[in-house]
C-alpha cells in the first residue's frame, strides 16, 4: 500500500540514507561485512524512499515490488532511469543478505557499498 508524505519528509529519508551508509563504510573498515552489505543496501532504499516522496509526495510500503514500482514511475516523471539497476540489484539481494545463513563476502559488500554510493549521489541531484 502506497503511502502518502508531504514532499518535505523526502530530507528525512535522504538523511536516514546518509546514516546507513556511513554506518556500511565504518562496518566494511572493520571487517563486518554482513552488517556493511545490509546497512548499504538500506542506504539504497532509503534514498529511493527520499526521491519518490519528493517527486510524487508517496512511497511504497508493503514490499520491493511496489518500491519498484513507484522508482518505475518516478523516473518516468523525471526521465532518468540510470540508476534503476541498481535499485532493482539491492532490493534484490536484501532478504539473502540480511534474512539468510549465507555469509557476505568483502567483495560484494564493498559491490554493494560502492553502489549505494553512486545511487545516492544521483538522488541528491533530484532531491533538493
Amino acid at each position: 500500500m502506497v503511502k502518502e508524505e508531504h514532499r518535505e519528509e523526502s530530507e528525512k529519508y535522504l538523511n536516514k540514507a546518509e546514516e546507513f551508509l556511513t554506518a556500511a563504510s565504518l562496518a566494511f573498515k572493520q571487517s563486518l561485512f554482513n552488517v556493511a552489505a545490509f546497512n548499504a543496501i538500506q542506504s539504497t532504499i532509503n534514498a529511493n524512499d527520499a526521491l519518490t516522496v519528493f517527486v510524487l509526495g508517496k512511497r511504497a510500503s508493503i514490499d520491493h515490488k511496489e518500491a519498484m514500482s513507484m522508482h518505475i514511475e518516478t523516473v518516468r516523471k523525471i526521465q532518468d532511469a540510470s540508476m534503476r539497476s541498481v535499485l532493482n540489484e539491492a532490493l534484490k539481494s536484501r532478504s539473502r543478505v540480511g534474512y539468510s545463513g549465507e555469509i557476505i563476502k568483502k567483495d560484494e559488500a564493498g559491490k554493494l557499498i560502492k553502489s549505494a554510493t553512486l545511487f545516492l549521489s544521483w538522488i541528491k541531484n533530484y532531491v533538493k
